[in-house]
Formats: C-alpha cells, sequence, structure tokens
C-alpha cells in the first residue's frame, strides 16, 4: 500500500480503516463508545472506518502488523518502538487538560541530602513495578542515558504497586527516592489542573525525564498518506463536533495536537536505555474517568 488511492486499482477494495484500542479497564462500555468514535471518524474523514477490541497493548501492534489494524492508541514506548521500526507514523497526541506530555522524576523528600543525580549512591529506591512506564521504565532509562551506573546508585529496590505508596515510602523515610511522574508547564511549574504521582505533597526533583506524551495515536505506515492526513486534520482540527464528543468519551480528549520532532525527542533519546522492556503493562499515567456515561 503505498501514497496513492487505494481504490484505485479493480483488484484492491476500498480501505476500511481498522481502529484498535486495548480493552484494558471496561471492555463492554469500551467497545460501545470505540463504534460510536469510528462512525463519527467515518462521517468527519468521508472513510470507511471500523473498530477492533484487543486484550493487550502489544496485540495491537500484532494486529497492526498483520494488516487487521490500520489506526491504533498506543502508549508512547510501544508507538516510539513502532516508529523505529518503520512499523508506524504517529498523527496524533491527546490533549487533557490542556496538556498532551508529561514528565517522569526521581525524587526525594523535602530537605533531603539527595539533589542531583551525583548523589545517587548505594540508595535504597521504590518503585511502582517493573512494567510501569513512569514508575520505573522511562526514568531508569533517562538515568543510563545521563551514565548513571543503575547497580551502584541503587543498593536495594522496593517494588510497592502505586505511585501513592512509592511516595509514602520516600516521605515517610522507608525510601530513599522514588519514581513517579509530574505535569509541568512552559516554566517548569506543576500544573495544576493535573495532579503528580505524590498529589499535592511537597517533594524535591533529583531527575527528570524531559516531556513525555501521555499516548499517541498511529497509524499503519502502508495507509495512504492521504489518508493519514485526514485522520490527523478530522482529530487535529476538531471541527466535527460528533467526533470532538466521540473522543472525549473514548480517550477523554479534550483535542488533539499533531506530533512534532520537538516532541518525540525525549523518548528517541530514551530509547536505547529501554533495550528490555515491553514498553509497560497500560497506559501510565492513566486517564482521568470517562463522562458519567454507563451501560444498564
Amino acid at each position: 500500500m503505498g501514497d496513492h488511492d487505494s481504490a484505485s486499482s479493480p483488484e484492491t477494495p476500498p480501505l476500511e480503516l481498522g481502529v484498535g484500542v486495548a480493552l484494558t479497564t471496561d471492555p463492554t462500555t469500551t467497545r460501545v463508545l470505540l463504534d460510536e468514535f469510528c462512525f463519527a471518524l467515518g462521517e468527519a474523514t468521508g472513510l470507511r472506518v471500523a473498530g477492533a477490541g484487543v486484550w493487550h497493548y502489544q496485540h495491537l501492534i500484532q494486529e497492526l502488523g498483520a494488516g487487521h489494524m490500520h489506526l491504533v492508541w498506543l502508549p508512547p514506548l510501544l508507538a516510539l518502538r513502532a516508529t523505529v521500526e518503520d512499523k508506524v507514523v504517529p498523527i496524533a497526541l491527546p490533549v487533557r487538560d490542556g496538556v498532551s506530555t508529561y514528565q517522569v522524576v526521581l525524587f526525594s523528600a523535602p530537605g533531603s541530602p539527595i539533589q542531583t543525580v551525583h548523589d545517587l549512591n548505594g540508595l535504597r529506591v521504590a518503585w511502582v513495578d517493573r512494567q510501569s512506564t513512569t514508575g520505573y521504565l522511562i526514568i531508569r532509562a533517562h538515568l543510563e542515558v545521563r551514565g548513571v551506573a543503575l547497580k551502584e546508585a541503587f543498593g536495594s529496590e522496593q517494588f510497592l504497586g502505586t505511585h501513592e505508596a512509592v511516595a509514602d515510602a520516600v516521605l515517610e523515610g522507608e525510601a530513599d527516592v522514588g519514581a513517579s511522574y509530574v505535569y509541568l508547564d512552559e516554566d517548569g511549574l506543576e500544573t495544576p489542573s493535573r495532579r503528580a504521582g505524590w498529589g499535592d505533597r511537597e517533594v524535591h526533583i533529583v531527575a527528570q525525564s524531559g516531556a513525555i506524551p501521555s499516548d499517541i495515536v498511529a497509524a499503519d505506515k502502508r495507509v495512504p498518506s492521504s489518508a493519514q492526513r485526514q485522520v490527523q486534520a478530522a482529530l487535529v482540527e476538531g471541527e466535527h463536533a460528533a467526533l470532538r464528543r466521540t473522543a472525549k468519551a473514548l480517550l477523554c480528549a479534550d483535542g488533539f495536537v499533531a506530533p512534532t520532532a520537538e516532541i518525540l525527542r525525549p523518548l528517541q533519546e530514551l530509547l536505547g536505555g529501554l533495550k528490555g522492556a515491553t514498553g509497560g503493562h497500560s497506559l501510565f499515567p492513566p486517564p482521568p474517568p470517562p463522562p458519567s456515561r454507563r451501560l444498564g
């Protein structure tokens, strides 16, 4: 499939754009919302669109490779890997509460002698879990890229399951440092509309990753460029009311922005430190709950 109209060949049926998401929380409701989103996207673009749900984000990449899906909603690490492997093109980043990115940080308690990465030596560290994008994978990759020897930096590790538990451990003195996420504005200040992993408590940031997209809408590289542009324009320009409404319901997105090289650069720089990572088991930080719509 190249940059041409796939309907121009009599042997090639018109492209039906398969949209894939992972059914990680409420599969029944998510499937209904996906169908409504696909109907609105079809109206907005004039393309034939159908939705499909899978049980794990990695399965989206497999289905995309098999040609069963063409547009997928991915966590950033999987999206970046698929982009580097020339499988997908990032076309839109969801915006929530005015932000489309977050920072992953290593933090200590206020007043701690641990102030910079140069203070990391034999410390007690608290992580969320080994597959947590914001509570383990990204900040470790960032530290490695900066030349930090992780085995020397951390003498003991705890895996506590949640960001709140990590913050509790650090602030109560059970760990020296911990990993979590924060939303920062252009001046480097915390965004009031979105809570950090430690809530409204005070911490000291020892290291931070650079801006990371919360999630990415990506298209199969084999999808015609014209169709990619149609979908991107429909999402980013936001002129179709039903598409805006259904995107809010399905993806909790207030709108979308087009990805740029500047936005994706921090992820690109971290990729070398993520060779052993699986890309995370879910979307972290989790989006806010969808609008109050529930099925009977």
